[in-house]
C-alpha cells in the first residue's frame, strides 16, 4: 500500500516543481469535496439529466467534458 507523502518532508515541494496551471487545477478539484460530490451526481445521472448535470458542472468549475452519446 502506498503511504501518504508528508507535507512537512523536505522533498514534498519537489513533487510540484514540474506542475503547470492545469496540474494544480486538477489537484484542487481532486481534493474538493464540493467538486467530487457534484461529479459523482453527474456520473450517476442518466439520459438528458446526465448531460444537464455535466453542463452545470462544467459551467460552475470552468471545465470542458467530452460526453459520449
Amino acid at each position: 500500500m502506498d503511504q501518504a507523502v508528508d507535507w512537512r518532508s523536505p522533498y514534498y515541494p519537489k513533487i510540484f516543481e514540474t506542475y503547470d496551471r492545469a496540474d494544480f487545477a486538477q489537484e484542487f478539484l481532486r481534493r474538493s469535496p464540493a467538486y467530487r460530490g457534484a461529479y459523482a451526481a453527474a456520473i450517476a445521472a442518466r439520459g438528458g439529466d446526465r448531460v444537464r448535470q455535466f453542463r452545470r458542472l462544467a459551467s460552475r468549475w470552468g471545465l470542458v467534458f467530452r460526453l459520449r452519446p
